[in-house]
Parts: C-alpha cells; sequence; structure tokens
C-alpha cells in the first residue's frame, strides 16, 4: 500500500509540472459528462454503497494516508490522523444521505384553475461539480466536495492544491477500488491556469471553492451563469467574558490559535477579554503556548506543525513587524523559523494594522481587552464578515448578543475553530457563498424538478 502511494505522489508531481494539454482537460471533462449521463438515474442505494465502501477502505489504510498528509502538508501525525478520522465521517454521513433525499407533494388545489392537478418536486443531480481544494485539510476537504456531489448523482472533478495533490490521488483511487465506475470522481493536478480553465468550461454545472477571498472573488467572476459555493474565510475572533471558565478556555483558545500552525479558515486570530480577567487569561495563555511541543511532525507528541512554504513565513513576519511598529507588544513567539513562524500572541495591535482587519492563515493571534459586552461585539465586527465567532461565559444573554455579528455560526464555550462535519458550514457576505456540510452541500449541488400532472 505504501509502494501505491508513493507512485501516487511521483505521479502527482510529474502532472504538477507539466501543464495539461487542452486535448487531456477535454477527455476528462468528456468523461465526467458521460458517467454523469449514465449513473445520474442510478439507484441511490449504488451511489450510497460507493461512498460507505470508499469508507471503510479510508478507514483500513488511515495511517497511509496520515503520513501522507504529514509529508505533503501542513500537519502534524496526531492532526493528520484526526483529518483522516473526519474524512471517514464525512464519507459515512454522505453515504447515508445519498438514501435520504426525498420531494415535497405539491396542493395543486390551491387554485381554483389547478384542480384536479396533482404534483410533486423532484430533485435531480446539477451535472458536473467542480471541486477545488486548499492545502490545509487535503484530505477532509476532498471528500466534503466528492461525498454530497456522488450521494446528489453528479460526477466530479477535484483540482486540488498543487502542494498537497497525492491525497486527491489517492483518495480517487479508493473509489475505483470500491467499485464505483470511471469518469464520477477524477483529479485534475495544476495551477490556477488549470482551476480557470475548469471554471469557465461549459459543461462545468457548479464551482465549489474553499479558499482565500482574492481567488474566491477571481473564480465568481469566472463562473457566471454556474452555480457556485465558495468559503473563504475571514477574521474569526473569539470574546471570554468576565465570567467565563478560564480552565476551559485557556487550553481550547491555545488549540484554535495553534492548530495547523494557524492554517484555518476558523484560526482564532483575535481574542477579545473582559479586563477583569485580561491579566490572568493574558498569563494563562502565554504559558500554555510556550509549552507547545515543537519538533519532528511525525512525533506523535509534536504539537505544532509547519507552514506551507516561505512566503506564508514571510507574510507572517511583515504583520508582526507591522503591529509592532503601530504600538503592539509581543507577548510569546514573533519569530520566523526558516520556512515557518513561532506561535505568537500580542496585545495592543493598532486597529488598522492587517492583523485586526484581514485573514493572516497563521500562527499569530491579538489579544485585546473591552469593558461592556456591547464594545466587545461592536470590536468583533470591526473585523468583518467571518465564517464564525466564538464566547466564553455562564451567562445565558450574552450569547444572544453576538447574533448582530456577520458570521456564519456562534459558538459558546469553545472558539471559533469547532465544526461537526453534518451541519451547514459557511459565511455571510465576503466570507462565502452558500452552506458546506454534508445535507446542505447535496441540496446545493442539487436541482428541483417539478412534475405537474392532469389527470
Amino acid at each position: 500500500m505504501m509502494m501505491m502511494m508513493m507512485m501516487v505522489m511521483v505521479m502527482v508531481m510529474v502532472m504538477v509540472m507539466e501543464p495539461m494539454p487542452n486535448s487531456a482537460l477535454k477527455a476528462t471533462i468528456d468523461l465526467a459528462s458521460k458517467a454523469q449521463f449514465t449513473y445520474a438515474t442510478a439507484p441511490s442505494h449504488l451511489r450510497s454503497d460507493w461512498l460507505s465502501a470508499a469508507a471503510r477502505l479510508v478507514q483500513k489504510e488511515a495511517e497511509q494516508f496520515a503520513l501522507l498528509i504529514v509529508k505533503e502538508g501542513v500537519k502534524t501525525i496526531t492532526e493528520a490522523r484526526n483529518e483522516v478520522a473526519r474524512a471517514v465521517r464525512v464519507l459515512r454521513l454522505s453515504a447515508e444521505e445519498a438514501t435520504r433525499k426525498e420531494g415535497a407533494v405539491i396542493d395543486f388545489g390551491q387554485e381554483a384553475r389547478a384542480a384536479g392537478k396533482v404534483g410533486w418536486v423532484n430533485y435531480k443531480p446539477k451535472g458536473i461539480i467542480l471541486g477545488i481544494t486548499p492545502f490545509n485539510d487535503p484530505l477532509n476537504l476532498v471528500a466534503h466536495k466528492v461525498g454530497p456531489a456522488i450521494a446528489a448523482g453528479n460526477s466530479v472533478i477535484i483540482k486540488p492544491h498543487p502542494q498537497t495533490s497525492g491525497c486527491a490521488e489517492a483518495l480517487a483511487d479508493v473509489f475505483r477500488r470500491a467499485g464505483m465506475p470511471d469518469g464520477l470522481f477524477q483529479v485534475i493536478c495544476g495551477g490556477s491556469d488549470i482551476g480557470a480553465a475548469l471554471v469557465r468550461h461549459p459543461k462545468i454545472t457548479m464551482v465549489s471553492f474553499t479558499g482565500g477571498v482574492a481567488a474566491g472573488q477571481e473564480i465568481a467572476r469566472n463562473a457566471a451563469g454556474k452555480s457556485i459555493g465558495l468559503e473563504l474565510g475571514g477574521v474569526a475572533v473569539t470574546i471570554v467574558s468576565d465570567d467565563a471558565d478560564l480552565s476551559l478556555a485557556i487550553p481550547s483558545l491555545v488549540s484554535g490559535m495553534f492548530s495547523a500552525a494557524g492554517q484555518n479558515c476558523l484560526h482564532v486570530q483575535r481574542v477579545i477579554a473582559h479586563e477583569a480577567i485580561y491579566d490572568r487569561l493574558a498569563d494563562g495563555l502565554k504559558t500554555a503556548t510556550e509549552r507547545l511541543r515543537l519538533g519532528f511532525r511525525t512525533d506523535p507528541s509534536t504539537e505544532f506543525g509547519r507552514l506551507i512554504h516561505s512566503d506564508a513565513a514571510a507574510r507572517c513576519s511583515d504583520w508582526v513587524k507591522e503591529a509592532v511598529d503601530g504600538g503592539a507588544r509581543i507577548l510569546t513567539g514573533g519569530a520566523r523559523l526558516e520556512d515557518s513562524f513561532e506561535p505568537t500572541i500580542l496585545e495592543g495591535v493598532p486597529a488598522n494594522a492587517r492583523l485586526r482587519t484581514d485573514e493572516i492563515f497563521g500562527p499569530v493571534t491579538s489579544l485585546e481587552s473591552y469593558s461592556k459586552i456591547e464594545t466587545a461585539v461592536e470590536m468583533a465586527s470591526a473585523s468583518g464578515p467571518a465564517l464564525a465567532a466564538a464566547v466564553f461565559t455562564r451567562s445565558l444573554s450574552i450569547p444572544f448578543k453576538l447574533q448582530q455579528l456577520a458570521v456564519g455560526q456562534i459558538v459558546v464555550n469553545d472558539t471559533t475553530d469547532f465544526r461537526i462535519d453534518a451541519m451547514p458550514f459557511g459565511g455571510p457576505a465576503g466570507s462565502g457563498l452558500g452552506r458546506e456540510g454534508i445535507r446542505a452541500a447535496i441540496d446545493a449541488m442539487s436541482e428541483e424538478q417539478v412534475m405537474c400532472i392532469a389527470p
């Protein structure tokens, strides 16, 4: 199995280095179109069986997948094992939902002119789904595109991040071995030029993208006339109330700040703490951060990974310097580690610093204080739309005050870095368009079709 994984990685490296010719692109899309047409009306139990079989194979080969994630990505082995387990759950949930899609009966008796007619709503697959996935969850986010697409009866083409394409290829191989017909799930490797050509292709009916704001906006422009789903991120804020349980908040915050080295769309980038507990929280976060174990990512005791490339490390360094030049103080960290960056907490970051207004996608967090919850909510809203906000509190009323924030979810007594794969997931305005999560994604990847019959 390990040899198979290595061969897949070599194939991917070759495909990334060599641009895909137009003929190969056409052949891929033609195969997807033919497969979708052939199997769109296949009984749902078949799609469920393919997804279930794939889930079993991923679980059986979990350690090989985890090692592949570590080798080409940013995670520690513990983080990678957790990602594989999530991918298995996503495929299982997709298998279950594949057989649960139900239509609705329409009451045509609402109007006299429709008397005697009967009808209902069916759900049909959209066609060919293009999934474009990032580097930070190279297996689970592919599963999040593929599982719902197949469950809804579509074919799917995945264009993974060029540096972490091995996981997508390995998952496609799993589906082949699970018995799914050729063409229903294919992987195309390459850069932004391949992605743009796919997005513009007339046979692609929907684009589902997870990544940065700029790339998402470009995709939206190129995908005119197609359905699109965008999960783009934003600056995630966690508020810590004066009645919070700090023994719960501190470890949760440190995990949310530094898992995947902060390369997470739910990364805790800002912590806004009540002035009454600010010093205790700051000391606790500093101590816990400095205890994080750095080391080889294949060592289970290592708790902090790496950044995807040197440009990401340079970005963290530049943003921290900008904040410090503007009056911020480094509480801990702040130094570049070759192609990575230390786990870093700053306080006193000026309101106009990029660390307060833009997503850093790295292991850097700002710590701020407030006196009234209304002030904290106003401070949080200044960062703009995001996927999530969070609050630690024992109060029943404080969480409701966060509802005015432009976020897709509000988490109470955990950080923004919390999600289960069954729930609708996404954000408003500039943080995204539409929702992921298995059932929500199946809905987005389906078309309603009305049947109206006059007996």
